[in-house]
């Protein structure tokens, strides 16, 4: 399942490179997995999840809580459920849940992806770096949120 929501998110851009049905799949399954072996090497606790919407799979997220921050590794839905609201609601599920800890939120985006920057400095994401094609963000609970 988590593979089928890898390749189905990323269908567009590998449908750019003019390949075999066959042979495109068999490269993005062997990306599925050094994805999430580095994923898994990086953050050995994160969990992996996926999200379902009226059960059906639509996404799935990787979240490390490694005790002093909440570390969005990695979050995806498929193309037809985005621009919906639904990313827009798991994140600030997130971000209460990193708020009731005072913890922030940090997370890295490929700095070519404007629509998912845009929503993060929405939702109050401030860049705190930058590496070579990402950027480095992070959402700090709020002072007023602070006294909630």
């Amino acid at each position: 399942m988590a593979v089928r929501l890898f390749c189905d998110s990323r269908a567009d851009e590998w449908e750019q490179l003019h390949l075999d049905a066959t042979i495109r799949g068999q490269l993005m399954h062997l990306q599925f997995e050094a994805q999430t072996a580095s994923y898994r090497t990086g953050f050995p606790a994160a969990r992996f999840d996926i999200v379902e919407l009226a059960d059906e799979p639509i996404g799935r997220i990787v979240i490390d809580r490694p005790g002093n921050m909440l570390h969005l590794v990695d979050i995806v839905l498929a193309p037809r459920y985005r621009n919906r609201g639904i990313g827009t609601a798991i994140l600030e599920a997130l971000i209460e849940e990193a708020r009731a800890a005072q913890l922030p939120v940090r997370l890295a985006v490929a700095a070519s992806n404007a629509s998912a920057l845009r929503l993060y400095l929405r939702l109050g994401f401030i860049s705190i770096g930058a590496a070579a094609m990402h950027v480095e963000l992070e959402r700090r609970p709020r002072m007023a949120e602070r006294s909630k």
